[in-house]
Parts: structure tokens; C-alpha cells; sequence
């Protein structure tokens, strides 16, 4: 977590600055971007050793609603030639997506 004393990604106003927190900012900023004509790509990465389980289950649903729009907003990004490299990395960023809201699903399930 990176330390940010009232920053702008600080939305629960604790001092510090979440993943979740970041990922939330980035996306409202994606979003933002995606009403020009320019083509942009920036990836959202939650560590592979990324502690879902010290999460309380608010942050955890938080994170998850995001990761839903992360995953709708990638399914409408499909590229048209499913044998080009373009598509097999989107194909990857997918599992990746599918396999952290899964991951995060079962731990609300539990």
C-alpha cells in the first residue's frame, strides 16, 4: 500500500492508498479516457502475491465489483483475428481477470 495523506485515490480518507483504491481511481480515469478517440492500454495489475484474505469483506466486494467492470470492459475489447498475438495476450488477461474473481468469490462464499 503506498503512504498518501488525503491524495486523490484515498477514498476511505485512512492515510493509505489500497489496490483496491488504486484500481477504483484508474478505472474512473479509463473511463474518462474512453470517451476520446485515442487508443489506450494500460494494464491493472493486483500482485500475484496480493493478501486477499487480510481484506475485510467490504474491501473484498469492492474490489470484486471492479474487477467485474475490469472483465466487461476486456470482453468488449475482443480483437476480430483470434489467431494474432493481440488476442492471445487479451486471452490471457481474461484468465487472469476470471482467475482473481474467482479467487475472491470463494473467499466471500466462506
Amino acid at each position: 500500500m503506498s503512504r498518501n495523506n488525503g491524495g486523490i485515490f484515498d477514498f476511505n480518507h485512512d492515510g493509505e492508498v489500497s489496490s483496491s483504491e488504486q484500481a477504483f481511481g484508474l478505472g474512473a480515469i479509463l473511463n474518462a479516457l474512453g470517451e476520446t478517440e485515442a487508443e489506450v492500454e494500460i494494464t491493472i495489475s493486483i500482485g500475484e502475491g496480493e493478501d486477499y484474505e487480510s481484506m475485510d469483506r467490504d474491501e473484498l466486494e469492492s474490489l470484486l465489483a471492479q474487477l467485474h467492470e475490469q472483465r466487461e470492459e476486456l470482453a468488449n475489447e475482443e480483437p476480430e483475428d483470434i489467431s494474432s498475438d493481440e488476442y492471445d495476450e487479451w486471452e490471457e488477461r481474461c484468465e487472469e481477470l476470471d482467475e482473481k474473481i474467482e479467487e475472491i468469490e470463494d473467499l466471500l462464499d466462506n
